[in-house]
């Protein structure tokens, strides 16, 4: 299993992604629980067989270095796509499932988006710069989420707290 740096893998296999962490692995099984507006954005070659479980919880970094990429969907991206291609994926086979971007928290803007809508809409756009095309997305709504990712085929299981699993 490849591992980044300041990531833990454990003997089941299984990667958890913590919130404003990613991982990128070849084998076993990333995690990222208690999904609300947060995102979990999986990005994965399934030919070289490597995955990435991205866990941002803002849309965008709006110049605040003070904080750690991995928080904000926009760059946040960029770091993961060049840890895949670190991990010898290729970039023009780079896909992407997004999941998350519920509205659970109301945070009162002017344009009736909520936090959770705007995460969405910056990962659209952020990977469509990169040439990543969107094949699955389990996004939206009001309820919390748990993602897997099967590292080395990209698959991903979305479980709501509803009851619902989804396979993208």
């Amino acid at each position: 299993m490849r591992r980044v740096p300041g990531r833990t893998t454990r003997p089941t296999g299984r990667i958890k992604v913590s919130i404003a962490e990613f991982a990128v692995a070849a084998e076993g099984t990333l995690i990222a629980s208690g999904l609300g507006s947060c995102l979990g954005i999986a990005i994965y070659d399934r030919r070289a067989g490597v995955s990435s479980l991205f866990h941002p919880m803002l849309p965008r970094r709006n110049g605040d270095e003070s904080r750690p990429p991995e928080r904000f969907v926009d760059a946040g991206i960029d770091v993961v796509v060049g840890a895949l291609i670190e991990a010898e994926a290729n970039e023009a086979a780079l896909r992407a499932k997004v999941t998350g971007g519920a509205a659970v928290v109301d945070f009162g803007t002017d344009d009736g988006d909520s936090i959770g809508d705007r995460n969405v809409a910056v990962a659209r756009r952020v990977l469509a710069d990169h040439g990543i095309e969107i094949v699955g997305e389990e996004v939206g709504g009001g309820c919390g989420r748990t993602v897997r990712v099967d590292a080395p085929t990209g698959a991903v299981t979305v479980e709501r707290t509803d009851g619902v699993e989804t396979e993208l």
